[in-house]
């Protein structure tokens, strides 16, 4: 890429339909970016989440705009690491996006000479105390293409990190927890990914935010279960 600035993006062509899809946390597997605005959440607490798609010979460019999380209701200045590389990582070109009560936005400008696959990864800022992180979009423009997400069931199935320990939701609806702590979970809103979920003797509403986990439905900073690496 022989090409790299930042330029201004007006929000509102950022604030369009967006596309939720699952947001990996492996480098090595990343998720592949859809046409339009892709929507994703990230956070210190679970790391760094990998999307790809590719480039072909001429112009492309990479909008990117972030709105850090609040906590407890307060603004927090919260840094936002993004990095663009391809696939063989033979060049690299990292920003950063720093937002308190505004979205920040930037974007990656670029002329290339060969077809490659490129790599984004969307960095919050590493450890703390305290859970810092927000919300993300990403659109593309120019000479791309993009990957397709592959459909494996329902995307709730998975392992997650959790109070009972490591926990297992199961394609059969059930869960089990590495303490020996059973439940079951039902999809209740597949627009929305709301989940109604019973463990031990608790019963939760939750959202499903690829990347992150299950959330509490009024409350998007509780994590119950937390997607695992």
């Amino acid at each position: 890429m022989t090409t790299i600035s930042r330029l201004s993006i007006p929000l509102a062509i950022l604030l369009a339909t967006s596309i939720a899809s699952a947001q990996s946390l492996k480098p090595g597997s990343p998720a592949p970016l859809q046409a339009g605005v892709n929507s994703g959440t990230v956070d210190n607490f679970i790391g760094t989440q990998y999307w790809y798609f590719v480039a072909h010979p001429g112009k492309v460019v990479v909008n990117v705009s972030f709105k850090a999380m609040s906590l407890l209701g307060n603004a927090q200045r919260t840094p936002l690491t993004v990095t663009m590389y391809n696939s063989a990582q033979t060049w690299h070109s990292t920003k950063v996006l720093s937002s308190l009560d505004a979205a920040a936005t930037t974007s990656f400008v670029g002329n290339l000479k060969d077809t490659e696959k490129i790599i984004l990864s969307v960095a919050p800022p590493s450890g703390g105390l305290v859970r810092a992180g927000g919300d993300y979009q990403i659109a593309l423009s120019g000479a791309v293409s993009y990957g397709s997400a592959q459909a494996n069931g329902d995307p709730v199935v998975a392992t997650y990190s959790s109070y009972w320990g490591a926990c297992k939701f199961l394609a059969n609806g059930t869960i089990t927890c590495v303490d020996g702590t059973t439940g079951t979970w039902k999809l209740f809103d597949a627009a929305n990914h709301i989940y109604s979920t019973i463990v031990g003797n608790q019963n939760y509403s939750e959202q499903l935010i690829p990347g992150r986990g299950l959330v509490d439905t009024a409350d998007t900073t509780i994590v119950r279960f937390q997607a695992l690496r």
